[in-house]
């Protein structure tokens, strides 16, 4: 047997992923019994609202496939067309890739917006990382401080934002999310906890800035052990958290004493925090009809 040439070899194995993972959403989609399709509907108002990732840049079209196969996800059970939607990048996605990504999902108004201005600063790079957690990648980090931190620069003409990773795959209408958030601040498929090691001080950091700030009002104030809502699928009520005075605060104080940075505490419980002390538990909706597959950690979420 002839070995293909390595690029050829990566193109065939990287189609094989591809017709995998729909094979493997397609599998799924026929679990789901019925799908609500009045959301858009529901909304019956002018709000402006996105869908948005962030993502990598590659120099290979066929590594998109993740990224492509959840826009067709989106396309398919999306009650309306009108949404933005939003992918975040570091300035390499070049424009013959975008025209590539965008004709997959023709229908899907996709806006590519490279976030280099306001996040992923080269000086954060030379924080001194906490051994325990040398393991996650600078990357990683910076993901992190940009959706607990950095996105809210770049949102700032919408009322809602619904994140959906490029490893989830909806089963689910994604604006039914926004119509929960017309009750609530935020909405999630499942609450997780969170591991000790990566929000070492995360906790005491919370009760500190709870402390000095006593001119603010807070819901809780007692210890919370680490966790938060799942943020790889995620909505925020943009237009209702962008005016709080103590988020706004909260969020200057993690960004300028780095702790995303050194200790790799996540958005996870970053938000985590922020919904229980600041806005309460009851400001959050775990909504079960979220139904989805993250790929990353090969589960089924709600199904």
């Amino acid at each position: 047997m002839i070995n293909a040439p390595k690029n050829i070899q990566e193109d065939i194995d990287l189609i094989k992923k591809a017709d995998q993972l729909k094979e493997q959403i397609d599998k799924l989609d026929k679990k789901i019994v019925s799908t609500p399709t009045s959301s858009w509907n529901e909304i019956a108002d002018a709000s402006k609202i996105c869908i948005a990732v962030l993502t990598r840049g590659y120099t290979n079209h066929n590594k998109y496939y993740k990224l492509i196969e959840r826009n067709k996800c989106i396309e398919k059970r999306i009650s309306s067309k009108m949404i933005d939607i939003l992918i975040f990048h570091e300035g390499n996605i070049s424009c013959n890739q975008q025209q590539y990504i965008s004709e997959k999902t023709p229908s899907l108004p996709i806006k590519f917006i490279d976030i280099t201005t306001v996040a992923f600063k080269k000086e954060k790079e030379k924080i001194k990382i906490d051994d325990d957690t040398k393991s996650f990648t600078m990357g990683y980090r910076h993901m992190c401080s940009f959706w607990f931190i950095d996105f809210m620069n770049v949102v700032k003409e919408y009322d809602y934002l619904i994140r959906i990773d490029e490893d989830c795959f909806v089963l689910f209408d994604p604006l039914s999310m926004v119509v929960s958030l017309k009750d609530y601040h935020f909405v999630s498929g499942i609450y997780a906890d969170d591991e000790s090691y990566v929000t070492k001080g995360l906790n005491k950091f919370t009760r500190s800035f709870i402390k000095h700030n006593k001119a603010y009002s807070f819901v809780e104030t007692g210890d919370k052990k680490p966790g938060g809502p799942y943020t790889n699928l995620f909505g925020i009520a943009l237009r209702d958290i962008r005016s709080n005075p103590i988020l706004s605060h909260y969020q200057e104080r993690v960004s300028r004493d780095n702790y995303i940075y050194e200790y790799r505490w996540g958005d996870l419980p970053l938000w985590g925090e922020v919904i229980h002390y600041i806005f309460g538990d009851h400001s959050l909706l775990l909504d079960k009809s979220l139904v989805y597959f993250h790929e990353s950690h090969n589960s089924n979420i709600n199904l």
